[in-house]
């Protein structure tokens, strides 16, 4: 699964203004199962499953945003059967800010050091099924994007569409990404997530 061209930078990312208001100030983010349904990096290429649920810290859901964390709680399916279950990685917004921490589990106790800014490129309008919302990051020294839908079966034919959008939009190209290789039976709900999205 290699042999993939090498990500470049985005020629154009959604402002912050943008960003909140398309996600109705992350509300439209948060509360959601996010499918990933392609990564620039090259394992994902032997994922089946891949999944993460946004939902805000307890008692923090009407704060004000930038007060608020938000968790994010990810799990992963190897082709080959292996399961990752992640611990929960805290997510800051701010006016000019979305950062995700990934936690490490070091058995005693779950530690969160490092935010990793992330640049939200595309999202899907009124909770569309059918549109990408796509990240981008920089990280150890690479460029990365995840693309996500709130429908792990989303067409080939509504792929295509987002995928030409995105190049055309945002200069960015299908054949930096490698797909997750859901089964076209997935039943969403089957390996864990809740059922929350909007249909």
């Amino acid at each position: 699964m290699t042999g993939k061209p090498t990500a470049e930078k985005p020629r154009k990312i959604l402002t912050w203004e943008e960003f909140y208001e398309k996600s109705d100030n992350a509300e439209k983010l948060v509360g959601r199962v996010w499918y990933c349904v392609a990564c620039t990096e090259a394992d994902t290429a032997a994922q089946k499953v891949f999944w993460e649920h946004w939902f805000w810290k307890e008692g923090d859901a009407g704060k004000d945003l930038a007060k608020r964390t938000c968790l994010n709680h990810t799990k992963t399916i190897s082709v080959d059967g292996k399961v990752v279950d992640y611990p929960n990685w805290p997510v800051k917004f701010g006016l000019e800010k979305f950062k995700m921490y990934p936690a490490i589990d070091l058995k005693c106790t779950v530690i969160a050091p490092i935010g990793m800014s992330i640049k939200p490129i595309q999202f899907p309008a009124n909770n569309s099924r059918t549109e990408f919302r796509v990240d981008y990051l920089e990280a150890f020294g690479k460029k990365m994007y995840f693309i996500f839908t709130l429908d792990p079966l989303i067409s080939e034919e509504n792929k295509k569409k987002c995928f030409e959008s995105l190049e055309q939009e945002n200069g960015v190209r299908r054949e930096w990404f490698h797909e997750i290789q859901w089964q076209t039976d997935y039943k969403v709900g089957s390996t864990g997530e809740p059922d929350i999205n909007p249909k």
